[in-house]
């Protein structure tokens, strides 16, 4: 195995076996590089991600980001409160707290008849209206999880999610007239940006489609 001596700050570690401690600040630490393999129930695993496992005093740290990738739970650090989160957070966060791009068929839209389909009297909420309909969230890597609460209005839907970047399918869900208000839940580990693609089961020129201002991230 090749290693290479070296003086880093550690930060955003997880310790492999033994108990894990954390300090509300960093500290100058001397540690080992090491060229370890992975593999992820069973299977062989080569993270994204470049940077090496270390060894300190005898213990192994990896990563956070491998953890985070290999199995698909979230790990975020806040530096400045000197604490690491694993997977979903406690409170949850209104997607309208974090940036959303409106990119073709969608509008947010004060209407009562719309604004008002969940018994709250919400001040907007994005109608979705056309017959292909997309908007594009930005989870940025800070989440585990996002709920939209969704409602057809007039057409049954078919609800696609998928990453922004790749392409790749994350999630797809009916969505029925007649169940009133859904909820779609998908997983947003490790992803920048996502794709919320609408469209009616049967297409037509139009549709009415509402995601509420409850829909959060956590």
């Amino acid at each position: 195995m090749k290693k290479k001596n070296l003086v880093l700050m550690l930060t955003a570690m997880m310790l492999v076996g033994g108990t894990t401690t954390y300090a509300a600040s960093s500290k100058t630490v001397q540690a080992t590089v090491a060229n370890f393999k992975y593999t992820v129930n069973g299977f062989n695993f080569a993270p994204s991600n470049s940077t090496k496992p270390v060894t300190i005093n005898g213990q192994t740290y990896i990563p956070a980001s491998v953890v985070k990738e290999a199995l698909k739970t979230n790990v975020t650090v806040d530096a400045k409160s000197g604490k690491i989160n694993f997977g979903e957070k406690l409170a949850e966060t209104p997607i309208m707290n974090e940036k959303i791009s409106y990119d073709f068929g969608v509008a947010l839209t004060k209407d009562s008849k719309f604004a008002s389909g969940d018994g709250v009297d919400n001040k907007e909420v994005i109608l979705f209206n056309d017959s292909v309909n997309r908007i594009t969230l930005y989870p940025n890597n800070k989440y585990q999880t996002v709920v939209l609460n969704i409602q057809a209005i007039e057409d049954d839907l078919e609800v696609e999610i998928e990453d922004a970047k790749t392409f790749e399918p994350i999630r797809k869900e009916f969505v029925k007239v007649a169940d009133g208000i859904s909820q779609v839940e998908f997983s947003v580990v490790g992803k920048q940006s996502v794709y919320v693609n609408v469209s009616p089961v049967e297409l037509k020129s139009k549709t009415n489609v509402v995601i509420f201002p409850n829909s959060y991230y956590k």
